[in-house]
């Protein structure tokens, strides 16, 4: 079955809500084994809405509609419904009744009766009629119409809409669907290793490349298990150190799991990053059961007075130095006593920089055991991005330290690496 979903919405239209419902419903429609021909983002207009109502049905077996269904004025989608497939407007008592006990309409009967208003022949697809969503049948092709708001949407989705599509479906196999997340490779790389493999490993398999800065997606899509996983084998063979997930988890995600299934405890010391490495670390949910503590150490002093730092060592090296940052790394692991500790200290630019350390130069250290490691690198982009790249890649020393090693500490920006025995 080939379906298509349209999204309506002047705040879609803008950018100023981000469509998240577009991504999830492709993703779970696909999954399920349809086909989406079109995904449609269309602005609170009648004669718009209309139109496209009118020609999408003609072409696909069913769609799915996403907003418009509310009180306000600019909720209009009941309304060009009924224009589109001239259909009346009649108050479903039941869903009236529905809202009115709902505390936000308690003071807005008016409100509560417009959203009520319903096209003819609509059945409402939220049990004990809590939200707002509802299906058609218009000459056999099913239109799905749900609430823009995305913990509902999803909800409708997931329970009614695709066992209702599934029902329908003749000859249905689910679709299996892979994303593997990579970091310090470019999409070009992967597909140039991917266009080289023989041609049966990866026939039947749809490949997609999704830049997700400063990682890579790869989604796979294939109705053949062994295929995928003889796919998958090969990629891990040749690409392994760069694979972060084959469970679409992030970075941080991954640095999490593996800290806690070893039960170990990091802590950092940043400056250039202004403590974006800890912001990715304490974004995942139980990150107090590895993570430490964090320093911003962002002046000379502050290295001095908090990490220890030898005031000498800045004389003589700078700031920015191979030399500091091995101090930096040191001075956290010492104070703290966790097992692992990374710092930072660059130049994100656009200011600053040296002959010898332009803009975009950026050492990292990583304190472990009875080592330490400086990594040097050379960057490029807006603050944000070097920032970024420079936070992830301090992330990703960690993680290749704790699957692989210290035998794996080659990068594509690195341009040097020093080590010190603590």
């Amino acid at each position: 079955m080939k379906g298509a979903l349209i999204f309506i919405g002047n705040e879609l239209i803008s950018g100023a809500v981000e469509n998240t419902n577009s991504v999830f419903a492709g993703r779970v429609l696909t999954a399920n084994g349809f086909n989406i021909g079109e995904i449609i983002t269309i602005p609170d207009e009648l004669k718009i809405i209309v139109k496209y109502l009118k020609t999408l049905v003609k072409k696909y077996d069913f769609l799915i509609i996403s907003g418009g269904l509310g009180p306000t004025d600019d909720d209009i989608t009941n309304l060009a419904v009924s224009k589109a497939f001239n259909l009346k407007l009649k108050e479903n008592p039941d869903f009236l009744s529905a809202i009115y006990s709902a505390k936000e309409y308690e003071f807005s009967k008016n409100l509560a009766k417009k959203m009520a208003l319903l096209p003819e022949s609509t059945v409402p697809l939220s049990k004990g009629f809590s939200t707002a969503g509802y299906f058609l049948n218009i000459k056999n092709k099913l239109l799905f119409f749900l609430p823009g708001v995305p913990h509902q949407f999803k909800h409708l989705l997931e329970t009614e809409v695709i066992p209702m599509l599934l029902k329908l479906k003749v000859n249905y196999k689910k679709e299996i669907i892979k994303t593997l997340r990579f970091f310090d490779l470019n999409e070009t790389d992967i597909n140039q290793f991917i266009q080289n493999l023989p041609k049966k490993l990866i026939s039947f398999i749809k490949i997609g490349y999704y830049p997700v800065f400063p990682e890579v997606k790869l989604i796979l899509q294939t109705l053949d298990k062994e295929k995928l996983e003889s796919f998958i084998k090969k990629l891990k063979k040749h690409l392994g150190i760069y694979l972060l997930s084959e469970e679409d988890e992030s970075l941080p995600q991954v640095i999490g799991n593996l800290l806690k299934q070893k039960k170990l405890k990091i802590a950092v010391a940043e400056s250039c990053t202004g403590g974006l490495i800890s912001s990715l670390i304490t974004s995942v949910s139980g990150s107090s059961s590895y993570f430490d503590r964090g320093f911003i150490t962002y002046t000379p002093e502050s290295k001095v007075e908090l990490l220890g730092v030898n005031p000498k060592t800045i004389e003589k090296f700078d700031i920015v130095s191979h030399e500091v940052a091995i101090e930096m790394a040191e001075g956290v692991k010492k104070k703290t006593n966790v097992n692992y500790a990374l710092s930072t200290t660059g130049y994100a630019g656009p200011t600053g920089g040296t002959i010898q350390n332009p803009v975009g130069t950026i050492y990292i250290g990583f304190a472990y055991e009875n080592k330490v490691k400086s990594f040097r690198f050379s960057f490029s982009g807006e603050r944000k991005d070097i920032q970024t790249l420079a936070s992830y890649t301090a992330l990703d020393i960690l993680r290749r330290y704790l699957v692989y090693g210290e035998g794996f500490f080659s990068y594509r920006f690195a341009t040097g690496i020093k080590e010190k025995i603590i």
